[in-house]
C-alpha cells in the first residue's frame, strides 16, 4: 500500500494498543524465472534459476506456472475498483494483564479531486473471526471505483475503547482514536479521441406534410482512436456507442458479428498500442423523441449530440475497467 501521509491521534506520546495495516487487493501475476544455461549445471544446478522446478512444464520458457503476489502497490488506473483490506490489529500481548483494548471501529473515506465520499466496509471473514483479545484483528475490505484521473487519499479513522487495570481493579475506559492518510494517483489507462463526420442525408416521405411531405434524416460517422496508455496490456470486450435520441447506432468494428453466431476474437492492446473503432450513426426514421432538441443545437450552433461511447475492457490477469465518456458532438456546420 502506498506510505501514511499523516498519521494523528489524541494521545501522540503514548503508543496506541492497536495498529493499523492496510493492504491493496490485486490479482496475482505469472511468476517470471530467467533459466540459466544447461552449460552451468557443472557449477550451478539448472533447476535452481526456476520458479517451479517441473519436467512436465517447459523449463526453458521465462513465464513459470507459479503465481506471484503483488511486490508493491502497483498503479491504479481509472476506469477499474480500487480495493483493499484495512486491518485493526490488537497490539497486547496476552500476558499483558494491565491494559485491554475493545470496541474497535474502523471508519474510511476517499478523497478524490472533486469530492470526499464515505466507504462502504465489508466484512473480510465472518461474524466469529471479530474478536476483541490480545493479539487479535478486526478487518474490513473496500471497494471504490476510480472516476477520475489525479491524487486520490484513503483516509482511515480507528476508534477503540482502552482500559488500564490498577490494584486488581479496572479503571474507567477511556477512548482513544488515530487517522491516517493514504495517497495515490489514479492514471488513465485509455486515451480516447474522436472524430465525426457528416454523412450524405436520406430523404424520406413524410405523410405529416401532405400526401407530398418528405424529411430529411441526418447521417454521421463516428470515428474514435482508443490508445493504451498504461503500463500493462489489456484486451478490450466490448467498445459500444450509447445513441442520444432521435439517433441509432451501427458499430463497424470486431464485435459487429456477435449475434450472428460468429465468435469474435477480442483485440489486444499493448502499452502505447492504438485501435480505432467506428460507428454509423443514423436518425431513426418516424421517432420524434428528441427531434425538437436536435433542431435547436442545429440551428444554436450547428453541432447535434450523438451519445457516449462506452468502453469495457480486461487486464492480462482478468481485472475489469471501464470507461464512458461525455456527450460526443458531431462538427460545427458552415455557415
Amino acid at each position: 500500500m502506498a506510505r501514511p501521509r499523516a498519521d494523528t491521534g489524541n494521545f501522540p506520546k503514548e503508543p496506541h494498543s492497536v495498529s493499523l495495516k492496510v493492504l491493496r487487493l490485486s490479482r496475482p501475476s505469472l511468476a517470471l524465472q530467467h533459466p540459466l544455461s544447461r552449460e552451468s549445471d557443472a557449477e550451478i544446478p539448472h533447476v535452481a534459476s526456476l520458479a517451479y522446478p517441473s519436467e512436465a512444464v517447459d523449463q526453458e520458457f521465462i513465464l513459470s506456472n507459479n503465481l506471484a503476489l503483488p511486490p508493491s502497490f502497483g498503479s491504479a488506473h481509472v476506469g477499474e475498483t480500487f480495493s483493499c483490506v484495512l486491518c485493526a490489529n490488537n497490539e497486547l500481548l496476552p500476558s499483558n494483564t494491565s491494559k485491554t483494548a475493545s470496541g474497535t471501529k474502523i471508519l474510511a473515506e476517499m478523497q478524490t479531486p472533486s469530492q470526499a465520499v464515505p466507504l462502504d466496509l465489508h466484512t473480510a471473514g465472518t461474524p466469529e473471526d471479530d474478536q476483541s483479545g490480545p493479539g487479535s484483528a478486526l478487518q474490513r475490505i473496500i471497494r471504490f471505483d476510480l472516476k477520475e484521473e489525479g491524487n486520490h487519499v484513503l483516509a482511515v479513522n480507528v476508534t477503540y475503547t482502552e482500559t488500564i487495570a490498577g490494584d486488581g481493579q479496572a479503571t474507567s475506559g477511556r477512548v482513544r482514536s488515530f487517522r491516517k492518510l493514504y495517497q495515490f494517483l489514479a492514471q488513465p489507462c485509455l486515451s480516447v479521441r474522436t472524430k465525426a463526420t457528416e454523412l450524405s442525408p436520406i430523404e424520406v416521405l413524410d405523410k405529416t406534410h401532405g400526401p407530398y411531405g418528405r424529411t430529411t434524416l441526418v447521417r454521421y460517422a463516428l470515428e474514435a482512436q482508443l490508445e493504451n496508455v498504461s503500463d500493462t496490456t489489456i484486451v478490450l470486450e466490448e467498445s459500444k456507442l450509447q445513441p442520444k435520441a432521435p439517433f441509432r447506432s451501427t458499430p463497424l468494428n470486431w464485435d459487429s458479428e456477435k449475434g450472428s453466431g460468429l465468435t469474435p476474437h477480442n483485440p489486444i492492446i499493448n502499452p502505447r498500442d492504438i485501435i480505432q473503432v467506428a460507428f454509423v450513426v443514423e436518425q431513426v426514421e418516424g421517432l420524434q423523441e428528441g427531434v425538437e432538441e436536435l433542431k435547436n443545437s442545429m440551428r444554436r450552433d450547428g453541432r447535434a449530440v450523438l451519445g457516449q461511447l462506452a468502453i469495457q475492457w480486461r487486464s492480462s490477469m482478468g481485472e475489469r475497467g471501464s470507461l464512458s465518456t461525455g456527450n460526443l458532438l458531431s462538427r460545427r456546420r458552415a455557415v
